[in-house]
């Protein structure tokens, strides 16, 4: 072939690069998680390392600079060990906090779960219902509890005549002849209703979602196969459900945190300037939620919870 007639003949297209699943995925959570990333890095990086610093020092605001004195983990086991409030203690809140995440979880993940599949029904009014389930999540919780403080005078009242008794689930139980622990597990659950309540606005719609997304041929299928209703749920919604639970696993958790009262504790000592010494509270604080964490994802990696049904 002639050296013209290879400039005349035209070069074979380039193919295109084409990318697997696992790598489009891949690439498309980066571009998701993109804007989070630079926000993270840009504003909240430099203050969580300059905190974690803050927390081995002992800091005095003076005019026109901060004077810091180098000592070591003394913040730390002074929060753990010797911080007290009027009421309680940091360590006593951080404890409670902690008991109250691995009560409500179970209980709210049941629960959660449950109300969606109901939802999930058609019938009357299921817009209406789902509104009202979602309800306390945009209502003002400390307007809620302010409302709800009510009940404490009335229940005083109620102590002074002697017929406070009434009322009292825990000595009914208890002139039942059940466990203590099991009467303590269920009282506490019943005192825990407002903020099961108060959580489960998300999980419902993370799990409604979930749901509504199942194909329906695989119910359809399952009903030809004569599968009952139950076995539709364990066979069908719940392995199809099971990739959000570690999701709500982690809003449940980072949410109980939030609104518990160790949050206002180190509010409260950074609102007095002890910035070495809140600090150091907040540090034991992410800890105890990274440690929590950890601990979920190597059950949910232990159980196979939160992996695609389709994969």
């Amino acid at each position: 072939m002639s050296a013209e007639e290879q400039t005349l003949t035209p070069k074979p297209p380039k193919k295109k690069r084409e990318f697997s699943y696992d790598q489009q995925k891949f690439i498309w959570a980066i571009i998701f998680l993109l804007p989070w990333l630079l926000g993270f890095t840009f504003l909240f990086l430099f203050p969580m390392i300059e905190t974690l610093r803050y927390s081995f020092f002992d800091l005095t605001p003076k005019a026109g600079e901060i004077l810091s004195e180098f000592v070591g983990f003394e913040n730390y086991v002074y929060a753990w060990n010797t911080h007290v409030t009027q009421t309680s203690s940091f360590r006593i809140e951080l404890l409670q906090a902690t008991s109250d995440v691995l009560l409500n979880l179970p209980v709210l993940l049941i629960f959660s779960l449950f109300i969606a599949v109901l939802l999930n029904m058609k019938f009357r009014g299921r817009a209406i219902v789902r509104a009202i389930f979602f309800v306390p999540v945009i209502l003002n919780s400390a307007a809620v509890a302010t409302a709800m403080g009510g009940g404490e005078a009335m229940q005083e009242i109620l102590s002074q005549q002697g017929i406070d008794k009434i009322f009292d689930l825990e000595y009914f139980l208890l002139e039942a002849g059940l466990a203590e622990f099991l009467i303590t597990f269920v009282v506490g659950l019943i005192e825990r209703i407002y903020d099961i309540l108060a959580l489960a606005g998300v999980p419902i719609l993370l799990f409604l979602a979930s749901i509504q997304s199942i194909p329906k041929h695989l119910y359809e299928a399952a009903k030809i196969e004569g599968a009952t209703a139950y076995e539709q749920f364990w066979l069908i919604t719940l392995p199809n459900v099971s990739p959000h639970i570690v999701t709500v696993i982690v809003y449940a958790l980072v949410d109980t945190f939030l609104t518990s009262p160790v949050s206002t504790i180190i509010t409260d000592e950074l609102n007095r300037q002890n910035w070495g010494l809140s600090s150091a509270m907040a540090w034991i604080y992410v800890g105890t939620i990274m440690l929590m964490l950890v601990m979920i994802v190597l059950l949910a990696k232990g159980f196979k919870i939160g992996e695609s049904h389709y994969e």
